[in-house]
C-alpha cells in the first residue's frame, strides 16, 4: 500500500510543478527542491544554481533569464537553507540528469566542514553514502543512515510534514506568509541558541580535517555532470567584513588549500574568494547573507562570467 502512494505522489507530475513554483525559499527547501528537480525540462539550457540560503540570496535569477534570453538559458536554483556541501553530493545522479551545462555550487569554509554537519544535511542517498563515507564515518552517526534511508525509500518519510502543511495552504486554511513566519522565527531561535550552521563551525575548537564527506562530494558531482557533458564551477562565497575578525585564519586557509587540491584533483573550476566582487558590509543582509545591493553585484559577476565562458 505504502509504495503505492509512494508511486502516485513521484508521479504526479503537476503537483510537484506547483511545488517548485509555489513553496518558497527558506520555508520548505527539500521539498521545493525535489518539485524543482521533478519539474525542470533536462537539456543544455539549464544553469545549475546550487548551495544553501547564501546561494539563494546571492543570485537573482530573473535578471540572469534575462541576460540570457536570446540563448533560452534556464536558472533552476536547487538550495537548502543550512545545507553543507555533502547534500550535493547527495544529489549528484539527480542534478546530473538535469543535463546542466554548468552547474553553480557556492561554498564556504563551514559548508566543508568535517564534523557536526549531519544535522544540517537533508537529502540522503544509500549509493553515494557508500562512496562519500568512510566505514569509521559511517559507523560514527548509524541514525543519520537509518533516517536518511527511510527519507529515500519513501516521500512521505521525507516530506510529510511539508506536504500537510502545504496542503493547508491549498484549502485556503494558512497562507504563504504565515508558513514563511514560522520559518523566520526557527531560524532567529536557532541563531539565539547558537544553532546555526556558521555558528557551531566558528565556536568548534576542533580543526577540520580533509579530506571529509563534504569535500568529497564536490568530486562526485563533478564527475557526474562530466559524465552528461556538464562542468561544475564552484565559487567561494563572499564573507561579511566582520568574519575575519571572528573567524580563525588557519582555518580558512586550510579550507582554501583543500579547495585548490580538489580543484586539480577533480576537474573543476574554482573561483576563489580573491575573483569576486569583494562586498562592503552594507551589501549584507546581516553577517552571512547578501542584501539587494550584493544581490546585484553577485548576479552580475556571474552573468559576465558565464557570457565569456559558455
Amino acid at each position: 500500500m505504502l509504495s503505492a502512494v509512494d508511486l502516485a505522489l513521484t508521479r504526479w507530475d503537476a503537483h510537484w510543478a506547483w511545488v517548485a513554483r509555489e513553496v518558497p525559499p527558506l520555508v520548505f527547501d527539500p521539498y521545493r527542491l525535489e518539485g524543482t528537480l521533478r519539474s525542470t525540462p533536462p537539456g543544455p539550457a539549464n544553469v545549475a544554481l546550487l548551495g544553501n540560503s547564501i546561494t539563494e540570496m546571492a543570485f537573482d535569477r530573473g535578471a540572469l533569464e534575462l541576460r540570457f534570453a536570446e540563448r533560452g538559458l534556464r536558472f533552476p536554483k536547487l538550495t537548502l537553507g543550512g545545507a553543507p556541501a555533502l547534500s550535493f553530493g547527495m544529489l549528484a545522479d539527480d542534478i546530473a540528469a538535469l543535463e546542466p551545462t554548468v552547474a553553480v555550487l557556492l561554498v564556504t569554509a563551514p559548508s566543508l566542514r568535517s564534523r557536526g554537519y549531519e544535522d544540517h544535511v537533508y537529502t540522503y542517498d544509500l549509493a553515494a553514502a557508500a562512496e562519500l563515507l568512510t566505514p569509521g564515518e559511517w559507523l560514527a552517526d548509524p541514525r543519520f543512515h537509518i533516517d536518511g534511508a527511510a527519507g529515500q525509500l519513501h516521500v512521505l518519510a521525507r516530506h510529510r510534514r511539508a506536504m500537510q502543511r502545504t496542503a493547508l495552504v491549498r484549502l485556503g486554511r494558512l497562507e504563504w506568509a504565515d508558513l514563511e513566519r514560522e520559518a523566520h522565527w526557527l531560524r532567529i531561535r536557532h541563531m539565539r541558541d547558537g544553532q546555526d550552521q556558521w555558528q557551531t563551525w566558528v565556536s568548534d575548537p576542533v580543526p577540520d580535517v580533509y579530506p571529509n564527506p563534504n569535500t568529497r562530494a564536490l568530486g562526485r558531482l563533478a564527475r557526474r555532470l562530466r559524465e552528461r557533458g556538464g562542468r561544475l564551477v564552484v565559487m567561494e562565497a563572499p564573507s561579511h567584513p566582520i568574519q575575519a575578525l571572528l573567524v580563525p585564519r588557519p582555518r580558512v586557509e586550510a579550507a582554501r588549500a583543500e579547495l585548490a587540491r580538489l580543484a586539480a584533483a577533480d576537474g573543476f573550476t574554482l573561483l576563489d574568494r580573491t575573483e569576486l566582487p569583494a562586498l562592503a558590509a552594507d551589501e549584507f543582509g546581516d553577517w552571512v547573507h547578501a542584501n539587494a545591493r550584493g544581490r546585484e553585484r553577485l548576479t552580475a559577476f556571474l552573468a559576465d562570467y558565464l557570457a565569456k565562458t559558455l
